[in-house]
C-alpha cells in the first residue's frame, strides 16, 4: 500500500507541471554587437538589445496599454499637479543590491538632461522629484494628464550605481568580441521569474537564430513575422556653416553610390521623414564620377559615423578604398557623442534615427530639429518649431503640411541635413517560440516566452 502511494505521488505531479509553462530553454538572438553596454537606443538592434539587459519605468503597448513590472501603483493629483509612483516591495538589481526610490530619481534626471527629443518633452514639464521611502513624486510645472505617457519613452530605464548591474529581464555573463554575448535570466527581475534561463546574441550569420531582423516577407517557413511598427532613417549632416556647397553633394553622392554598390540595402529616402507621410519631395542633386572624384580626391575627408551603424565598415571601407578618394571614417560611440562634439572640429557626420511609423509627422520633424542639427541649432530653428506647436493645435491639416514642407526645405537648403536611406524592418522569431508580443517602440518582449515542447 505505502509503494502504491509513492508511486503515484510522482505521476500526479507529473500530471500537474505539464500543463504549466516549460521553464528553462535558451533562445539566439541575430543583432547588431554593441560597442559597450552604456545604455545607446540609436538603431533597431540597439533598442532590442538594451531592452534585454535595462528594465523601463512603464511600457506601452500597440493597443495603447500602459503597465510597469516596477510600480505597484501610480496615481497623477490633478488638484496638486504631482505624479505619485510607489515601487513594488523587496525589488533589486542583478547583483542582489536593492532598487530604491533614489535609483527611481537619479535615473529620472539623467534621462532628462539628455540630449533627446523626449527628454525636452518631459523636463519642460517637471518642476521637482521628491522621494520618500518606496515612494517618488514627480511634480509638475502645469497640470498633464498625459504625465504618464510620457515616462514610457524607451531610453528611461532603471540604472543601478554599479555599472555592472542591471535592472532589466537578463544581465550579461559573458562577451566574446565579434562572435557572441550571453545574457543570463535575472534572478531578482522586477517582472518576476522569466520563462527563459539565457539568451545568446550573435553577429554573425554562422548560427541559425531564433529572433533576428529582416526585410518584411522575407521568410515564411518556421519562423513568425511581426510587423515592428518602426523605421530607420540614415542622414548626412554638416556641423559646420562654412563649408562649399560641392563637397556637401560630392559627399552625399558618394554614399549614395555605395548603397547603389552594395545592392541598394537601403531604400532612398527623399523627404526627412518618410515618403509615405511627407507633404515634400526632396531632390538633392548628385554629381558625376569624374566631378566627385575631382573635388574630394585632395580633400582628405573626414567622415565620422555613430557606432550605432558599424555595419556599415566593412563594406563602406572597402567601397571608399576602391573609389581610390582620401576618405578616412571615423566610428564614435553614441553615448559619447556630444562630448565629442564639443571637443573635435567635425565637419561631416553620419548618423542614424529610429521612428515609430504612427508618430505624428510634425513630431518627427521636431526630434530630427531638436536631437539632429546640434550646435546649429539656433534662433531661427527654435521658431519654427514654435510655429510648428501653434500650427499643430490649430487643427488645420493644410497648415501643419505647408510649415512640416518649409521646415524640411530649409533644414536642406542650409546645408544643416541631407536625407540618405530608410529601412523597414520585421521581427522573425521561431514559431517553436510562440508566445511572443511587441510594444509600441517595436521591441520583442520575451518576459513570457516559453518554448513549445509540442
Amino acid at each position: 500500500m505505502d509503494k502504491n502511494k509513492l508511486l503515484f505521488i510522482p505521476l500526479a505531479l507529473t500530471l500537474i507541471f505539464a500543463i504549466k509553462p516549460y521553464y528553462g530553454g535558451e533562445i539566439t538572438i541575430r543583432l547588431n554587437e554593441p560597442t559597450s553596454f552604456t545604455l545607446n537606443t540609436a538603431n533597431y538592434s540597439n533598442l532590442i538589445f538594451y531592452s534585454l539587459i535595462y528594465e523601463n519605468f512603464f511600457y506601452l503597448k500597440k493597443n495603447g496599454e500602459i503597465f510597469s513590472n516596477v510600480f505597484q501603483e501610480y496615481h497623477y493629483d490633478v488638484s496638486g499637479k504631482t505624479l505619485s509612483l510607489t515601487i513594488k516591495d523587496n525589488l533589486s538589481f542583478s547583483n542582489g543590491k536593492p532598487l530604491t526610490a533614489r535609483n527611481i530619481q537619479v535615473s529620472l534626471k539623467i534621462f532628462m538632461n539628455s540630449d533627446l527629443f523626449a527628454a525636452s518633452k518631459l523636463s519642460k514639464t517637471v518642476k521637482n522629484i521628491r522621494v520618500n521611502e518606496n515612494q517618488v513624486r514627480i511634480e509638475l510645472l502645469a497640470d498633464n494628464p498625459d504625465i504618464l505617457s510620457l515616462l514610457t519613452a524607451p531610453e528611461l530605464v532603471v540604472l543601478a550605481e554599479n555599472e555592472q548591474s542591471f535592472s532589466g529581464i537578463f544581465f550579461p555573463q559573458e562577451w566574446e568580441k565579434n562572435h557572441h554575448l550571453i545574457l543570463k535570466a535575472n534572478p531578482f527581475y522586477a517582472g518576476g521569474r522569466t520563462y527563459l534561463d539565457k539568451v545568446k546574441i550573435t553577429f554573425n550569420d554562422s548560427t541559425p537564430p531564433d529572433l533576428f531582423l529582416a526585410n518584411p516577407n522575407q521568410f515564411k517557413e518556421n519562423f513568425q513575422e511581426f510587423d515592428s511598427g518602426i523605421f530607420q532613417n540614415i542622414y548626412l549632416c554638416f556641423l559646420q556653416s562654412d563649408m562649399g556647397q560641392n563637397t556637401k553633394i560630392a559627399l552625399f553622392t558618394i554614399l549614395k553610390r555605395f548603397n547603389e554598390a552594395t545592392g541598394n540595402k537601403y531604400k532612398e529616402l527623399r523627404t526627412l521623414t518618410s515618403d509615405e507621410e511627407s507633404p515634400v519631395s526632396i531632390k538633392i542633386k548628385t554629381f558625376s564620377p569624374q566631378k566627385t572624384a575631382s573635388i574630394l580626391k585632395h580633400s582628405e575627408t573626414k567622415l565620422y559615423i555613430l557606432a550605432s551603424l558599424s555595419n556599415l565598415e566593412k563594406d563602406l571601407t572597402a567601397f571608399l578604398k576602391n573609389s581610390n578618394l582620401k576618405i578616412e571614417t571615423l566610428f564614435i560611440d553614441d553615448s559619447q557623442l556630444m562630448g565629442f562634439l564639443n571637443s573635435a572640429a567635425i565637419q561631416y557626420l553620419l548618423i542614424d534615427k529610429i521612428f515609430q511609423k504612427k508618430v505624428p509627422a510634425e513630431e518627427k520633424i521636431s526630434r530630427i530639429l531638436k536631437e539632429s542639427s546640434f550646435n546649429q541649432f539656433n534662433a531661427r530653428y527654435l521658431r519654427m518649431l514654435s510655429e510648428l506647436d501653434e500650427v499643430k493645435f490649430s487643427n488645420s491639416q493644410e497648415l501643419l503640411m505647408e510649415q512640416i514642407a518649409r521646415i524640411s526645405e530649409a533644414i536642406v537648403n542650409d546645408g544643416i541635413i541631407f536625407p540618405l536611406f530608410q529601412k523597414n524592418y520585421s521581427l522573425y522569431i521561431r514559431k517553436v517560440w510562440p508566445a511572443m508580443e511587441i510594444d509600441y517602440y517595436g521591441r520583442p518582449l520575451l518576459q513570457k516566452v516559453s518554448k513549445n515542447n509540442d
